[in-house]
């Protein structure tokens, strides 16, 4: 896309043209999508959430992190530099998140993939019947079945975003559960 091109889409866009938003989606999902699978730290099924929350971080607040942007450099290595630093903030949070909770998830999936029918798998089959029959399905899918968040939002009629924040939430709860069950020991 030419500079003159881009400097009208953007102004399109701040000044609220739909279409305009269309068409910056249409012309630069696979960019970012690109810059996004690229980056080491990240998955495969990370990159749909990064690129979700590239969109949302675009379009909040009337278009604001547009504003700042010149025209005097190419818009694709601007929006570059805002989804890389978008995917370093994944991962910061994402490990904030592993540190936070003990690393659960890595922990419910070592348990649920190792074959021991020792205390650990007990105990996590107790606690997994202590909690509601949508976290069961989540952490099920996730981790038993190994769907990506993709097919279990599919599946769960979801959005790609919801199923990230409940299946967090599932975790959290997983981890007081069990939490709980090695204070009671």
């Amino acid at each position: 896309m030419e500079p003159v091109d881009e400097v009208h889409l953007v102004s399109r866009m701040l000044s609220g043209d739909a279409r305009a938003l269309d068409q910056f989606i249409q012309t630069y999902h696979r960019f970012i999508t690109s810059i996004l699978s690229r980056q080491s730290h990240l998955y495969p099924q990370d990159v749909e959430e990064v690129y979700s929350r590239f969109l949302f971080h675009i379009w909040e607040d009337g278009y604001r992190r547009l504003r700042p942007w010149s025209g005097t450099k190419s818009l694709r290595s601007y929006l570059g530099a805002i989804a890389r630093n978008l995917a370093r903030d994944y991962r910061r949070e994402r490990f904030r998140i592993c540190e936070s909770t003990g690393d659960c998830s890595a922990a419910v999936k070592l348990v649920c993939e190792s074959s021991r029918q020792g205390r650990e798998s007990d105990a996590l089959k107790a606690a997994m019947e202590k909690m509601c029959a949508r976290d069961r399905d989540l952490i099920h899918r996730r981790y038993y079945l190994e769907e990506s968040y993709r097919e279990i939002a599919e599946a769960l009629g979801m959005t790609v975003n919801h199923v990230g924040v409940a299946l967090f939430r599932a975790e959290s709860r997983l981890k007081v559960i069990l939490q709980k069950h090695h204070r009671d020991l």
